[in-house]
């Protein structure tokens, strides 16, 4: 019987990453990593919303040129 290890690595991955916050933490203090979690939070949202304006302004184009949009949205997806 073959045991998957996507379980295994889904109850690993969030270990980790709170032990890299405790490490972090400790190296350069508990307010500064909680700012710096904020801060990249807040640019993943811009970049999000960036792409996400990008995708839907080319997936307009198609449409209006008469073409199928489903490779942009793949795309976008992606």
């Amino acid at each position: 019987m073959r045991l998957s290890l996507f379980p295994l690595f889904l109850l690993l991955l969030p270990l980790a990453e709170i032990a890299g916050f405790v490490v972090v933490g400790r190296e350069i203090g508990a307010l500064a990593t909680v700012g710096l979690v904020i801060l990249s939070s807040v640019a993943g949202s811009l970049l999000l919303r960036h792409q996400g304006f990008g995708v839907m302004t080319r997936v307009r184009a198609e449409m209006d040129a008469g073409h199928d949009p489903s490779r942009q949205l793949a795309h976008g997806a992606m």
